[in-house]
């Protein structure tokens, strides 16, 4: 059976609340293909509401334990991966394994499964160094600098004396710095720093390791590349991932569109052309916005504002269903659906969305966090409340994620009557961090 049917078949498993079946299936998907999306979540969530659902028993995990650092000493790494794996299927809150499996993974050369597992573990223990420090060495050296730079800021806030680990932060800043701005145009870093005292901060820290010439260089070995394998799906992707990282999205977007032209069945291409349609979307709404806040009183700028949010949704909308026709069991279009649902108003389409999208145990606190904002929108707050108490038990971090679930939380209390129940929320969030958007306002307010 092909690795998709079988993960499709999981899927419907773990609907069907017959989580070993699911377990299983998920396990077998990941032997067949170590790296398939997504699949890893997936196990993980499923070994996790069997858990709570059925429990596990001390005993067992013990010598579990012993039996898998025996046979993680004397196996390869793939191997070992695979013998952690059978220890998560029991105890799948096990940072230890997490962390095990992780390096296993990483020593495989599986870079996004190392991530994806490392991140799991990290919600367990937010603060914990090493892996702090793993997970962002594997995000380097998968390229993925941004999501580096979140773990490894984060563990330089905790080793505050660590010069070499601050110095690493700043040149991994100033490398995103440059791979996220409007390098067509630009001649050099500095042009692409509007802020002339920060350009010198940073060209005194040393910071401006990265040129533009690489950057170009990187861009033209590519193009060659591709000029030899012309119909090489994943040097097309590859190469419109680059003009999308240097700010060439119309490039991105005649590079996908003629080589959907060319190949009109494949659906990465489809697929990659939609998302760089949304993203030149998203950039003139952006600068229509600017207009219209500079002239505030101008009709014309307002309504093109208006016209082009509009075609934005429009367009979302007609571009998420027809992935889902493709791909109908996919329960992440189903939450991506939901949200241009919610955004353009249609609460009840948006609902039935979120609620097939939480039937996946990866979307599921996501999901119930967008039902909770519909109930809010339909003004059914006891049907909200009920939907955020779930996501804030899943979700018990006071990170910004867990602010903004008691946020919400305390607005549905605010809007039914209950002043004292919200207090004590916006109290907890103020307690927390008293700059988290206007909670200090509600503070006192509900206080008076």
């Amino acid at each position: 059976m092909a690795v998709e049917d079988l993960y499709a078949k999981a899927c419907d498993a773990v609907e069907r609340a017959n989580y070993p079946y699911a377990i299983e299936l998920f396990r077998e998907v990941l032997r067949q293909n170590p790296q398939f999306p997504d699949a890893r979540i997936a196990l993980r969530g499923t070994e996790r509401r069997r858990l709570q659902e059925k429990g596990s028993s001390a005993g067992g995990l013990a010598v579990a334990f012993v039996v898998t650092a025996v046979k993680g000493l004397f196996s390869s790494a793939r191997q070992r991966l695979e013998v952690y794996e059978d220890y998560l299927e029991k105890g799948p809150n096990s940072f230890w394994a997490l962390t095990h499996a992780a390096a296993a993974a990483r020593k495989a050369d599986l870079l996004g499964e190392a991530v994806t597992i490392y991140k799991d573990a990290l919600r367990l223990k937010p603060d914990h160094k090493a892996t702090l420090r793993a997970v962002g060495n594997v995000l380097v050296a998968a390229g993925q600098h941004q999501d580096a730079l979140k773990y490894l800021a984060h563990l330089s806030n905790l080793e505050p004396a660590n010069r070499d680990l601050q110095k690493e932060v700043r040149d991994l800043a100033a490398t995103e710095h440059m791979t996220t701005h409007d390098m067509e145009s630009a001649t050099s870093f500095r042009d692409m720093i509007r802020d002339r005292e920060e350009a010198t901060r940073l060209e005194q820290s040393g910071r401006m390791a990265v040129t533009m010439d690489d950057l170009k260089g990187r861009v033209a070995t590519a193009e060659k590349d591709l000029a030899e394998h012309p119909h090489s799906v994943t040097r097309v992707l590859g190469v419109a991932k680059l003009y999308q990282d240097t700010g060439q999205l119309p490039k991105a977007q005649r590079l996908l569109r003629d080589e959907h032209q060319a190949q009109p069945a494949n659906y990465e291409i489809r697929e990659r052309l939609g998302d760089v349609q949304l993203l030149m979307y998203d950039e003139a709404v952006k600068k229509a916005a600017a207009a219209s806040q500079a002239k505030p009183d101008e009709s014309e700028a307002k309504a093109k504002l208006e016209e082009l949010v509009k075609r934005r949704r429009e367009f979302a909308t007609k571009e998420f269903k027809w992935r889902l026709q493709q791909h109908p069991t996919d329960r992440q279009l189903q939450l991506q659906l939901g949200r241009v649902y919610l955004e353009s108003g249609l609460d009840n389409e948006a609902i039935a969305a979120f609620q097939t999208a939480s039937q996946d145990a990866r979307y599921e606190m996501e999901s119930w966090k967008m039902l909770g904002l519909c109930f809010m929108h339909k003004g059914q707050y006891d049907l909200a409340l009920e939907q955020l108490q779930r996501a804030v038990e899943r979700h018990s971090e006071m990170d910004d994620e867990g602010k903004g679930l008691r946020y919400s939380q305390a607005e549905a209390y605010e809007l039914m009557g209950k002043k004292e129940e919200a207090l004590a929320i916006y109290k907890r969030i103020y307690s927390q961090d008293i700059n988290f958007r206007d909670v200090a306002r509600k503070v006192d307010a509900l206080s008076t």
